[in-house]
């Protein structure tokens, strides 16, 4: 039993170390269901949160305990039953990914066990225990997602408090030899959880726990000691006064149980994938499948690759008129076609109008201000230091003009803001919306913005990069807000 404990601890903590391995970019932004908060990597919101009701025999494992494995299980002259111990409790599940959950779990239940060996003694208890485990998650581990789908195996390890109250009496003269009173210590779980899910709410399983406490004195008796003096005559002690040592020469007593689970999932609009054609069909549009189940990679839909046949289809059917070749072109890469580009060699990043103009856009908003002239299409960058949301002074300059202008003529202003390409794809969804906010932000309480509905919003992370990113330069212009003042 040693072992198998030691086997589960190891392999949670080994799980556990390996967990930034396992962490895939899966992030799809414009998911309608997408959630930025989630503590899995995955396109969709799912449901992680379930409740489970536990019942079952209880085993103890330490100095009262005539056999390793099997239980006594009758009373006669000179042995006590050790089995009919029972247990039960309440667990609350929390998935944090496909691959690691947490449980919060409370029990109480009662230990029996004799040893005529030695002591020649046996003892009755009842205790409760509160405890924190984190679960790895077996099945998923070594089988994948699609695998044995119904089925979750679990193997958890945490720690927690035993409460309890236990008395040894004589084996032969049920006399009173020690009691613990009232006591409490740390104790270790370790377990294995085996679910098979019934319903998309209801699942049946099996759970197995050991519980390693921090004392030898569960059994009300303590290795080396084998005094059967009675407690009533004096010259013994109460266990609760037992301050100096934890353990006597004998292993820390420990114990555990097996259970029947039966678990609710919680959650709104849940689903329960089926088989369609032999396949496991997935459709996250129609509620909230349970993490517990499914791995949020399965979700993502492969797209259709086309044959050369249906391409050709798709394009002859798609195909325009005959249109002048020069609408298809941008040369000088500034956003507008060589048919109406006006200036179709202006140099890369200049800011043009809508006519392919070069233009300096912070004196064409001063003089727009100056001669009141009514909005044009127009675009500019503000650009931002690495892993910063912090405006320039330059920058500050332009906008209070961009302000000032926008509430002269009532134009409107679309910002979209980007990222370079060092860090993370969730990282940089959320940098580019904190650095649009601010150019927003400063807009209204420092520009004197009157009407913040004009300015319109979207970010993009790293996903629209206008330079290389193997150079210094490129990420400096690849960090940055692009301003589109509009009519």
């Amino acid at each position: 039993m040693k072992k198998v404990s030691q086997l589960i601890c190891s392999l949670a903590l080994g799980a556990l170390m390996s967990l930034p391995s396992f962490a895939q970019p899966l992030e799809q932004p414009n998911s309608p269901d997408y959630n930025p908060k989630a503590s899995y990597d995955g396109p969709y919101k799912m449901n992680t949160w379930s409740i489970s009701a536990h019942v079952g025999p209880s085993m103890f494992f330490g100095d009262l305990r005539e056999y390793d494995f099997f239980p006594v299980r009758e009373t006669n002259a000179d042995s006590r039953k050790e089995s009919g111990t029972f247990q039960g409790g309440l667990t609350i599940n929390k998935q944090l990914s496909y691959w690691f959950g947490a449980r919060l779990d409370g029990s109480i239940g009662n230990l029996k066990g004799m040893k005529r060996r030695q002591y020649n003694r046996y003892f009755e208890g009842n205790y409760g225990d509160v405890t924190l485990s984190g679960t790895v998650n077996l099945k998923g581990l070594l089988m994948g997602p699609n695998k044995m789908k119904r089925w979750k195996v679990d193997a958890y390890v945490g720690v927690g408090q035993v409460f309890y109250d236990a008395t040894a009496y004589d084996l032969t003269g049920d006399v009173v030899l020690r009691e613990t009173g009232k006591k409490n210590d740390w104790v270790v779980p370790t377990g294995l959880n085996i679910n098979y899910e019934v319903t998309k709410r209801i699942d049946i399983g099996l759970d197995f726990r050991l519980n390693h406490t921090n004392s030898d004195y569960l059994d009300a008796t303590y290795g080396g000691d084998y005094d059967r003096t009675p407690l009533s005559a004096g010259n013994s002690f109460k266990i609760k006064d037992q301050k100096t040592s934890r353990k006597g020469n004998s292993e820390l007593d420990s114990y555990g149980y097996g259970s029947i689970q039966l678990t609710y999932k919680l959650g709104k609009k849940p689903l329960k994938v089926q088989k369609v054609d032999g396949k496991w069909d997935y459709k996250p549009e129609d509620g909230y499948y349970n993490l517990r189940y499914t791995d949020p990679r399965v979700l993502l839909k492969a797209p259709k690759i086309l044959t050369l046949e249906e391409m050709d289809s798709v394009a002859k059917a798609n195909r325009p008129k005959d249109i002048d070749p020069r609408l298809l072109l941008d040369t000088d890469g500034d956003g507008v076609s060589d048919f109406f580009d006006k200036e179709p060699n202006s140099p890369a990043g200049s800011v043009v109008d809508g006519s392919g103009r070069v233009l300096d856009f912070d004196s064409y908003v001063k003089n727009a201000l100056a001669s009141g002239v009514a909005c044009s299409e127009i675009f500019a960058n503000v650009e931002f230091e690495t892993d910063k949301n912090g405006l320039s002074s330059e920058s500050k300059e332009m906008l209070k003009n961009v302000a000032n202008l926008m509430n002269k003529n009532g134009c409107r202003l679309q910002l979209a803001g980007h990222a370079d390409r060092r860090a993370t794809d969730r990282y940089n969804m959320a940098l580019s919306r904190r650095r649009v906010d601010a150019v927003k932000n400063f807009l209204i309480n420092e520009g004197g913005l009157k009407d913040p509905s004009k300015v319109i919003i979207d970010y993009f992370g790293s996903f629209k990069p206008i330079a290389e990113s193997a150079t210094r330069t490129g990420l400096q212009k690849n960090r940055r807000v692009e301003l589109k003042l509009l009519p």
